[in-house]
C-alpha cells in the first residue's frame, strides 16, 4: 500500500493510526478513548440531523417528536442513536478515566496529556447548563416559547411558576365567573390550586376544545375530558347523568387568582367578583364565558353566574359596559341566582367582539333568529350594528326608512 505512505494527505492519517509506535503490553482497554471519539461523532451527525426536524416550541416540541418517529425515514433509528450513545458516552468516559488512574497515566512524560484530559471532563459537565442560560436568554426576547418543565404531570405545583400567558388566564379567570371552580391544596412550604370545569354531554364540542387548548399548552395532561357519572336526586327519583369534566394542574403560582375570588363570610366560603376582574375581561376570555354559560333566550343571550350576589353581578356588567360601551343588565332568574342580559343591538356588538374564539359548534348561543329580526324588522328605528370592515373602534348607525338602508359612520 505504497499510496498511504506517500500521499501527502493519506501519509499523516497512516503514521498516527497505523505506522505509529505503541508499547507491547497495552490492552483493549486502550481502544475507549477511539469509541469515545466515535461515539462523538455520532452524536454530532445525529444530533444535527434531528435539529433539522425538531421544534423547541411548548407547543409544537411533541408534535415534531412524533414526526421524527413517524414519517422522517429512518427517524426513529436516528433518534435511538442519539439517546443511547449519549449514555454511552459518559459510560465510557468514566472507564475512560478508570483506566488511566489505574495504569498511571496521569505520570510523567503524560502529565500534559491527562491534564487536556480533565479540562475536557470539566467542560463536558459544564456543558449540561449551557441550555438554560440559552432558554433563558430566549425567552427574555420570545415569551411563547416557554420552558415545558411545569408542564409535566409530575413537576411539583411549587416548580410550576410559568410565565402565564394572559390568554390563558383570561380564559380561567372568566370561567371563574361562570362554571369554573378552584380547590386550594395546603402544604407545608405553600399552598397551590387546582382549578375545575364540568359540562353535560350537551356542550361536549365545547369541553373538547377546551381540553385540547390547555393540553397544547400544557397546564393539563389528558387530550380529552374524563367522562364523569353522577346522581341527582330529584322528585321523580335518583337520575343518572353524565357530565365531562376537565382538571388542570396544580399551581402555586396562581393562588392569588383563588384568594381573589373566594371570600370568607361568616365561617362559609363564597365567591366574590375582585376589583380587578376588567384586567382580564378579554375578547377570548368572554367568548369562553359565553360558551360555556351563556343560554340563547326569546331576546338574546343571558349568561348564568349563579355563584355570585346581585352586587357582584351588578358591578361586572358595569365593567363590561364600560369597556365594550355595550348596555348589558342584570337578570334575575330566580331567588339569589343572578344572570347577565345581552339583548338587542349589543348582540352584534358582542358577537364581533368574540367572533373570532367561538367554536362552530358554540355559534348558536347568538339566536340567528333574534339577530334576523332586529336587523330587519325594526322600520323607522336606529340601532348598532358592527360594520366588518373597521375595527372595534368604528360602528355604524343603520336605519331603515321605507326601502331604503342608510348606514352612518360612527366613532365609538
Amino acid at each position: 500500500m505504497r499510496i498511504l505512505k506517500r500521499h501527502p494527505l493519506l501519509k499523516p492519517a497512516t503514521d498516527f493510526v497505523i505506522d505509529s509506535p505503541t508499547p507491547s503490553n497495552i490492552s483493549y482497554w486502550w481502544n475507549i478513548g477511539s469509541l469515545l471519539g466515535l461515539s462523538l461523532g455520532i452524536q454530532i451527525i445525529t444530533g444535527v440531523t434531528l435539529a433539522m426536524h425538531y421544534n423547541p416550541n411548548v407547543l409544537e416540541a411533541f408534535n415534531s417528536v412524533e414526526h421524527i418517529m413517524r414519517d422522517v425515514n429512518n427517524g426513529w433509528l436516528i433518534r435511538y442513536l442519539h439517546s443511547n450513545t449519549a449514555s454511552a458516552f459518559f459510560f465510557l468516559v468514566y472507564l475512560h478515566i478508570g483506566r488511566g488512574l489505574y495504569y498511571g497515566s496521569y505520570k510523567a512524560p503524560r502529565t500534559l496529556t491527562w491534564t487536556i484530559g480533565t479540562v475536557i471532563f470539566i467542560l463536558m459537565m459544564a456543558r449540561n447548563m449551557w441550555p438554560n442560560w440559552m432558554l433563558i436568554s430566549h425567552n427574555k426576547h420570545n415569551l411563547k416559547n416557554i420552558s415545558s418543565l411545569f408542564s409535566k404531570s409530575r413537576t411539583k405545583a411549587l416548580y410550576r411558576i410559568g410565565p402565564h400567558n394572559k390568554d390563558v388566564l383570561s380564559i380561567i379567570i372568566c370561567g371563574m365567573l361562570g362554571d369554573w371552580w378552584a380547590d386550594k391544596i395546603k402544604d407545608q412550604l405553600s399552598s397551590s390550586v387546582r382549578f375545575n370545569i364540568q359540562q353535560a354531554i350537551n356542550n361536549s364540542a365545547y369541553i373538547h376544545s377546551l381540553t385540547l387548548y390547555f393540553h397544547n399548552m400544557g397546564y393539563c395532561s389528558n387530550i380529552t375530558p374524563v367522562l364523569v357519572k353522577k346522581h341527582d336526586n330529584t322528585d321523580r327519583g335518583t337520575e343518572t347523568r353524565f357530565n365531562y369534566r376537565l382538571t388542570l394542574f396544580t399551581f402555586t403560582s396562581l393562588v392569588w387568582i383563588y384568594d381573589s375570588f373566594y371570600i370568607n363570610v361568616e365561617a362559609s366560603t363564597r365567591k366574590t367578583v375582585p376589583n380587578w376582574i376588567g384586567e382580564y375581561l378579554t375578547p377570548i376570555g368572554l367568548a369562553h364565558l359565553i360558551m360555556k354559560s351563556g343560554h340563547p333566550t326569546n331576546k338574546g343571550i343571558c349568561i348564568h353566574t349563579y355563584d355570585f350576589d346581585y352586587d357582584d353581578i351588578d358591578f361586572l356588567v358595569k365593567t363590561m359596559n364600560k369597556l365594550y360601551r355595550l348596555s348589558c343588565t342584570v337578570n334575575t332568574i330566580n331567588a339569589n341566582r343572578y344572570g347577565i342580559n345581552i339583548q338587542g343591538r349589543d348582540l352584534f356588538a358582542m358577537k364581533s367582539i368574540v367572533k373570532p374564539y367561538i367554536i362552530p359548534e358554540m355559534e348558536y348561543k347568538f339566536n340567528p333568529d333574534i339577530m334576523y329580526n332586529y336587523k330587519y324588522n325594526m322600520n323607522k328605528k336606529q340601532f348598532l350594528v358592527i360594520n366588518p370592515l373597521y375595527n372595534i373602534n368604528k360602528r355604524s348607525i343603520h336605519t331603515k326608512i321605507g326601502n331604503k338602508n342608510i348606514y352612518n359612520e360612527i366613532d365609538i
